[in-house]
């Protein structure tokens, strides 16, 4: 892989950990949630939302995590709806993301290079991780989503499992097993999007 590729993917990699994690505080903040605020979270800045180790296998393998964002969901005036609310919209918000950064590589194709391998990296990393983030493996979202989705005895018997889990899903990102499940969707997506604009 040469060094302009790694650029382009590490400047994706950027935007999209920071745009969801900056949705995750944003959204915790709206509903009454004094922490992301206090923890400076509430903000576009890069620096504030990047975690180096799941920024790096993002940047190397494709799938990542930024900086997990401290929530209370006892702030919040229903707990359940509250949660599901800040730990799912994160996704949606990439997932929306990708599929315009991928009509924009539509759009601008033949323009620019360094656009194209831009909006290339930054729709399929959008799209990865919103998909990626369902996993219920802690800090990915879908841990906190199953967390009030379950009873209480099955959360503690997941927690106490977490670097299994993690070391387990570390293990399948490296392997390619992530990709393999994941990448299908994504380019599903980039056909559909494809087949759209190839309409007007």
């Amino acid at each position: 892989m040469n060094t302009n590729m790694l650029l382009y993917q590490a400047l994706a990699a950027v935007v999209t950990i920071t745009v969801h994690e900056f949705v995750k505080a944003f959204i915790s903040h709206s509903l009454g949630d004094p922490l992301p605020k206090r923890d400076k979270r509430v903000t576009p800045n890069p620096l504030k939302h990047i975690e180096p180790i799941g920024f790096i296998i993002m940047v190397a393998l494709g799938f990542g995590w930024g900086k997990p964002v401290e929530t209370a969901s006892i702030y919040y005036k229903n707990k359940r709806n509250g949660t599901l609310l800040t730990y799912t919209i994160p996704s949606v918000v990439n997932l929306l993301l990708g599929i315009i950064m991928y009509a924009l590589l539509i759009i601008t194709s033949g323009t620019s290079r360094h656009l194209e391998l831009f909006f290339l990296n930054a729709a399929l990393f959008n799209i990865r991780h919103a998909f990626f983030n369902i996993v219920p493996v802690y800090p990915l979202d879908g841990a906190k989503v199953l967390s009030v989705l379950r009873d209480p005895n099955f959360v503690i018997t997941m927690a106490n499992r977490q670097m299994f889990y993690q070391l387990a899903l570390v293990l399948f990102i490296v392997w390619g097993i992530v990709g393999r499940i994941i990448d299908p969707i994504a380019f599903s997506i980039f056909s559909f999007v494809g087949r759209i604009l190839a309409g007007f």
